[in-house]
């Protein structure tokens, strides 16, 4: 398994880790792999080709699995569970057979650690990440801590927490949050405390999973914004 380093290597697919623990940059991945080698392993020893060092992950965890498949010679990727422990999970369903990655699917190692396939078609990884906070833009699907939000944000609150996640720390003001949040409709025809309100909403149900934070904070006369939670010491 060699750690990715250029867009040289972009013809194998990826593998992407997202660290919860981690206050890391915009983007949001800790780490990257190409998946050149027929075998990939990951556990918490060190012969496995992706080391993690978590006491939730077994010394072998699981294995993915270059193939070429098809009379012309197509690869495919499949994951399977070494009898771990803790199980293994992909897009939230524990893995009990042998499966097919496909593109943007989540691997859940542990509740600190997740992976995200990226086939080699795709242009980069689909999950954005800030503090406790991760979001799949393409299943518009988030996570808080690990824990995915169900049931789903609206389609309000979901375009509102990408707008802050996209820069924490910066204040939006209500003018440039309006046209986001409700793109079809006449940004003079929604109020101020619609938004306050739909803040409010967002706010409660990242709470529901995390009440250490806030993560949406109201900047008095000027707008909200999204605070990373600070990283543990």
């Amino acid at each position: 398994m060699t750690e990715y380093q250029s867009d040289a290597l972009r013809s194998e697919a990826l593998l992407v880790l997202f660290d919860n623990e981690k206050e890391e940059p915009a983007g949001g991945p800790a780490r990257t792999w190409v998946n050149a080698a027929p075998e990939t392993t990951i556990g918490r020893w060190q012969d496995n080709d992706i080391v993690l060092e978590d006491r939730w992950i077994s010394r072998h965890h699981a294995r993915v699995r270059r193939q070429e498949a098809g009379p012309k010679g197509r690869v495919r990727y499949t994951l399977e569970d070494l009898d771990s422990k803790n199980g293994l999970f992909v897009n939230g369903s524990r893995v009990t057979q042998l499966v097919v990655l496909q593109d943007g699917d989540r691997i859940q190692i542990s509740p600190r650690y997740s992976l995200t396939f990226v086939d080699s078609e795709a242009t980069a990884p689909l999950r954005q990440s800030q503090g406790g906070v991760m979001i799949d833009v393409k299943t518009r699907t988030v996570w808080v801590m690990g824990q995915e939000l169900s049931p789903a944000l609206s389609s309000a609150q979901f375009a509102l927490l990408q707008a802050l996640v996209d820069a924490p720390g910066r204040v939006y003001t209500p003018e440039e949050l309006i046209p986001v949040v409700w793109p079809d409709e006449d940004p003079a025809g929604v109020t101020d405390e619609a938004l306050s309100s739909l803040v409010r909403r967002l706010r409660k149900r990242l709470m529901s999973v995390d009440d250490h934070y806030r993560y949406i904070i109201a900047v008095r006369g000027h707008g909200f914004k999204y605070e990373r939670p600070l990283p543990e010491t």
